[in-house]
């Protein structure tokens, strides 16, 4: 995919430059929690300003609009419907919604500061269950599992639909973990036609709750009903991506929001629009 997606771009470039690109693109991303698609907007802008993003396109960067959307199916619909240029989504996710729609091609790769997957909890809860996530998460990079789960459900060429995911029931435990899954991140986060949860995170909690012995309730929400879901109590865990705003501040957290240590992260996303 790595070669497509580098004659991708050079064909734009060829085919592109000197046309629409000099105009203003709007793009298409899933909601931000504490930011507003105005104040994206002027934090990308002086992220090109200052060097921090570089985006590879015919030329110059072009001015660009930032449009919000609470799930990746209202992303695509405005993609559809010609109400954004592109959208945008993590590098393995583009791809991957590409090899499943040849209408799809690349419009712009962009890089910037990393962007990560953690667990989300909130902050005033008893941090025992974190912590045990945090273990168990740490024993997992160091025995190798997460490698092994990402090549299985993320780096696998041709994967058109990530295998299910099987969780243990654990029995004499009181407590069951409700966890939030939006399916608006395939295959990282994906939610089958079925409504079934699959994919890389999925297998990701399926191996933590094998290793701490805890049962867990999958819950379907969007994106954009992260923190809500969350701060209501109607989760206690959410899966949660959020991007790097500084070298030591992370954005998109809100106050009530406490993370787990990190398990996946890119630092290149791409624009994809219609062909």
């Amino acid at each position: 995919m790595k070669s497509v997606k580098i004659l991708a771009v050079l064909l734009a470039v060829c085919l592109l430059a000197g046309s629409a690109y000099s105009a203003e693109h709007k793009i298409g991303h899933l909601s931000k929690v504490n930011m507003t698609s105005e104040e994206f907007t002027k934090f990308s802008d002086n992220d090109v300003s200052k060097g921090k993003t570089a985006i590879f396109t015919a030329g110059q960067p072009y001015p660009m609009t930032h449009v919000f959307y609470d799930s990746l199916m209202a992303m695509q619909m405005a993609l559809n419907a010609g109400e954004v240029d592109a959208i945008s989504l993590p590098e393995d996710v583009a791809e991957y919604l590409m090899r499943l729609n040849d209408g799809y091609k690349i419009v712009s790769i962009v890089r910037t500061l990393p962007s990560t997957l953690s667990f989300g909890f909130r902050k005033d809860d008893d941090p025992a269950m974190r912590n045990k996530f945090n273990e168990a998460l740490m024993s997992m990079k160091a025995d190798g599992t997460l490698a092994i789960l990402r090549e299985k459900y993320i780096a696998e060429p041709g994967l058109d639909e990530p295998e299910p995911v099987e969780f243990g029931v654990y029995e004499n435990i009181d407590k069951k973990i409700k966890v939030a899954v939006t399916g608006d991140l395939p295959p990282i986060d994906f939610v089958a036609a079925d409504g079934k949860p699959a994919g890389f995170n999925t297998a990701v909690l399926a191996e933590i709750a094998r290793r701490l012995k805890v049962n867990v309730e999958l819950v379907n929400i969007e994106s954009g009903a992260r923190a809500a879901a969350l701060a209501s109590g109607r989760v206690d865990a959410v899966f949660w991506f959020q991007f790097q705003k500084g070298a030591d501040k992370q954005a998109d957290v809100p106050e009530g929001v406490v993370l787990s240590e990190s398990y996946y992260g890119w630092n290149e996303v791409l624009n994809i629009g219609k062909k």
